[in-house]
């Protein structure tokens, strides 16, 4: 039955419109899941406590423009949700946190994710979609050991608008940024390329409180060198911007970057990634050890080692860091679009699970 509405939405919601497409994707999985034991940490202080609050203001800011626009109804609950949680998580940011052993028992998850895109090409070349989503339950986030919440209703759509190779995308405090994906949502993104050059802007409309107004990204390829600027104003404060150069050479590829991390002190980091056969070894290194933010154990500098190796139906994946923080999972093909997955971590965090893709 439900194939049946499925099938008739589509046919109405195209009737009279040949080249407009609607399509229905997503992701669907259940297993069990334990959560990990959480290390005590102190609260910050001196610039990392300067960091942590400014941090938390442009999540209020944030959470004060979406509590607004929801109740206006112009973005859906799921979107306030999420504004909701970045104030949350940024609140923890300033706060110390006492040590949680990990739970004793596993508990069942299930869940899934359904896509939504609808897309037309204009007579002249234009090409406009919209996307949306919808879930229930909660899906496994293997890469980072935790569960994802599915929202129960349609989110904001994303809008794109694509010719001549420039992508106009809009959508209320949903647009991400170009120097970190999860430091703030725009409405406005403009990106394309031009020859070896590639670039973007995302833009604030709703410039009252603090925040950021605007970030962008700059990026050059050629002959096996990459080199990217990506940006983020600050309204006011010291910019975050980050500079990369990377070189692939044979199997390997090396990769410079430079963070000015706003208000506290820079960071260079050196990464190598080298494919062995079925093997890809990732190996990266920073001078964070001064670096206000850095919470390693004894204050050393950052270090990550990652391995992926893939052999027939199976891909496997470990990471271990400066701080003996690992964590391994391995995932095995069934066909069909469908896979498992079992995983576990230092913190005693575990799992196991099915999933398949529509």
């Amino acid at each position: 039955m439900k194939k049946v509405l499925l099938a008739t939405s589509a046919l109405f919601l195209t009737a009279g419109v040949a080249s407009a497409e609607l399509t229905f994707s997503g992701t669907a999985g259940a297993g069990i899941f334990k959560q990990g034991k959480v290390a005590a940490k102190a609260a910050p202080t001196g610039a990392a406590l300067t960091a942590a609050n400014s941090a938390l203001a442009d999540a209020t800011t944030a959470f004060n423009t979406a509590t607004t626009k929801y109740n206006a109804g112009q973005i859906s609950s799921a979107d306030w949700f999420k504004a909701a949680d970045a104030q949350y998580e940024a609140w923890l940011g300033t706060q110390a946190v006492a040590e949680k052993k990990a739970a004793d028992h596993y508990s069942v998850y299930s869940g899934i994710d359904i896509d939504i895109t609808a897309s037309t090409t204009t007579d002249n070349g234009m090409t406009i979609s919209a996307k949306t989503d919808m879930g229930a339950g909660s899906l496994l986030d293997a890469a980072d050991r935790e569960l994802d919440a599915q929202t129960d209703d349609l989110t904001a759509p994303e809008v794109k608008i694509t010719y001549s190779g420039v992508t106009v995308e809009l959508e209320s405090e949903g647009v991400q940024d170009y120097y970190d994906g999860d430091l703030d949502n725009y409405d406005i993104g403009i990106s394309g390329s031009m020859g070896a050059i590639s670039y973007g802007v995302a833009l604030e409309t709703d410039r009252k409180g603090g925040g950021s107004d605007w970030s962008a990204n700059a990026s050059y390829s050629a002959d096996g060198v990459t080199v990217s600027l990506s940006t983020n104003e600050k309204n006011g404060e010291e910019d975050l911007t980050k500079v990369s150069a990377s070189y692939a050479m044979g199997d390997a590829t090396f990769t410079l970057t430079s963070d000015n991390k706003g208000k506290a002190k820079d960071v260079a980091t050196f990464k190598v990634a080298y494919v062995a056969g079925p093997a890809t070894i990732t190996v990266s290194a920073a001078n964070d050890k001064d670096n206000a933010g850095n919470t390693n154990k004894s204050k050393r500098g950052s270090y990550d080692v990652s391995v992926k190796y893939v052999t027939g139906a199976y891909t496997i994946n470990a990471t271990t860091n400066e701080s003996d923080a690992w964590n391994a999972n391995v995932a095995y093909d069934l066909g069909g679009g469908a896979s498992m997955t079992v995983g576990a971590d230092s913190t005693d965090t575990s799992f196991a699970g099915v999933s398949f893709a529509f």
